[in-house]
């Protein structure tokens, strides 16, 4: 679960993407702590599909509670990379990743789940599968050099918490197309350990 606080924020920031009809999936920590091992966050991350056309709007609707660079939105959608948004009033930073344009992050969208964050919170927010989370993490992971403890921690804590209820004919046929199934593969085994 993630933290009262932080919820409103996310829930303020994603009333602003559906009224646009803009889609999101959570990820990063805060949903790895949900299908693995709770671990402290003090950032959200957001993938979002491609808004080119929406962006003033987003902008104008986000300005007045959170820092954001009109510039780094844009760059970061014509360049399908992220951009971040800060909430004033809490310095809550939250990472906004435009979606990239492949079959992998396609499915990620389609593998939404709806969940709670938040018992105090009555919303439901978009979230990543665990199975996606775990090839996002280990993306994250191999693009570190394969030395981030915190991401391979979190995908040992998600396989390790979901073993058996995750699809693993999913998992290793897209790690095969990203180019992970040797980390994924040992990433199993020492979480089976």
């Amino acid at each position: 679960m993630a933290e009262t606080e932080e919820c409103l924020v996310l829930k303020q920031l994603t009333d602003a993407l559906d009224s646009l009809k803009i889609s999101y999936a959570i990820g990063g920590s805060i949903v790895s702590s949900i299908y693995g091992k709770v671990r402290f966050t003090q950032d959200a991350d957001i993938a979002v599909t491609p808004f080119a056309e929406k962006a003033g709007q987003l902008f104008d609707l986000l300005k007045k509670d959170f820092y954001i660079s009109k510039d780094a939105m844009d760059q970061a959608i014509t360049n399908r990379r992220s951009f971040n948004v800060i909430h004033l009033a809490s310095a809550f930073k939250i990472d906004i990743f435009v979606q990239k344009d492949d079959d992998f992050h396609r499915l990620m969208f389609v593998r939404r789940k709806k969940v709670k964050l938040d018992e105090s919170v009555d919303h439901l927010f978009d979230i990543v599968s665990a199975e996606d989370i775990v090839l996002l993490k280990l993306q994250w992971y191999e693009s570190s050099g394969c030395v981030s403890e915190r991401q391979w921690s979190d995908v040992l804590g998600v396989l390790a918490v979901q073993g058996q209820s995750l699809d693993m004919a999913y998992m290793r046929s897209c790690s095969e197309k990203l180019g992970l199934s040797d980390i994924l593969q040992k990433a199993v085994e020492e979480a089976c350990e």
